[in-house]
């Protein structure tokens, strides 16, 4: 079972040639942000520094290497940051957030900073840039930072796909997810890699059915086809609920027929009036036969 949170994301399974084209694309990226705005050199405090606000990821894990290193070796690049909007006592990190964050475990108080007055789509620009290069948020994460990048109008559906690398599929797969229950996307978080169980968990309207197959993936007791067989199954069964329920309806009808001949056979025993009771069963099995083929 693969570790919670963490899974495949923007790139897997990257020819040479592909990586080589991604670096290059990054780092183009990179420098047109950078480009942007005019920085200034600052050391500031670590506790002065906030997160970027359109950073899409919410876990930063393994950076334990990067906290070694800066024992080792000290704190030998510079942060990205812009002063807070809201409160400018503070800054807002626009690139470098596990950095800044193995700084505070290494015990650092200061950090060496470019202070630049960065727009909120240079932010999302940062933020794009890290997370390509990371290549580690969960699908729900990718997800959220997806439907952030095209809400603000910096890029549409196949413009996004295309500069992370992906095709228009992919990055449709991921929106999916932000219209998920709160419990399928949770399924996803904890098992990257059920994207496909999960969309069809969501497709089911109780949370007590989701429940049961959730448990079941995340234990790993059942697989995507396995939820895919039950929930086709689950979905089937009010159709299979209004059959059963016509089959009773068409029975007590074919049982009060059965009655109402039977007492027209007693009738017919009598010769005055075997003629018409034989006429009116006639009547009676051509009209069936009329509804039927209606029908």
């Amino acid at each position: 079972m693969p570790a919670k949170g963490k899974g495949k994301s923007f790139f897997t399974s990257e020819t040479t040639a592909a990586q080589t084209a991604r670096t290059t694309a990054v780092e183009e990226l990179e420098q047109t942000v950078a480009r942007a705005q005019q920085s200034v050199p600052r050391d500031i405090r670590v506790d002065r520094i906030r997160p970027n606000p359109f950073q899409a990821r919410r876990t930063f894990e393994g950076i334990e290497e990067l906290v070694a290193a800066i024992q080792t070796q000290g704190f030998i690049s510079r942060l990205r940051v812009r002063p807070d909007p809201a409160d400018p006592q503070h800054f807002q990190l626009a690139y470098g957030e596990r950095r800044w964050r193995a700084a505070q475990q290494a015990g650092l108080t200061v950090v060496p900073c470019d202070v630049a007055a960065y727009a909120d789509e240079q932010m999302l620009e940062f933020g794009l840039i890290e997370n390509i290069q990371r290549q580690d948020l969960n699908p729900v994460e990718e997800g959220s930072y997806f439907r952030e990048l095209i809400d603000q109008g910096r890029y549409s559906i196949r413009s996004l796909a295309e500069r992370i690398g992906k095709d228009k599929g992919y990055v449709e797969g991921r929106l999916a997810l932000m219209k998920a229950p709160e419990d399928v996307q949770q399924l996803v978080v904890q098992r990257p890699d059920s994207i496909d169980a999960a969309r069809q968990i969501a497709k089911l309207d109780s949370a007590e059915e989701r429940a049961a197959l959730i448990s079941g993936v995340i234990e790993g007791q059942i697989t995507s086809r396995d939820v895919r067989e039950q929930v086709r199954a689950r979905a089937l069964a009010p159709t299979e609920t209004v059959v059963e329920g016509v089959e009773r309806a068409i029975a007590r009808e074919v049982a009060q027929i059965e009655r109402m001949l039977d007492r027209w056979g007693r009738l017919a025993q009598e010769p005055a009036h075997q003629a018409a009771v034989g006429a009116a069963v006639s009547r009676l099995i051509t009209r069936l036969e009329e509804l039927v083929k209606q029908r």
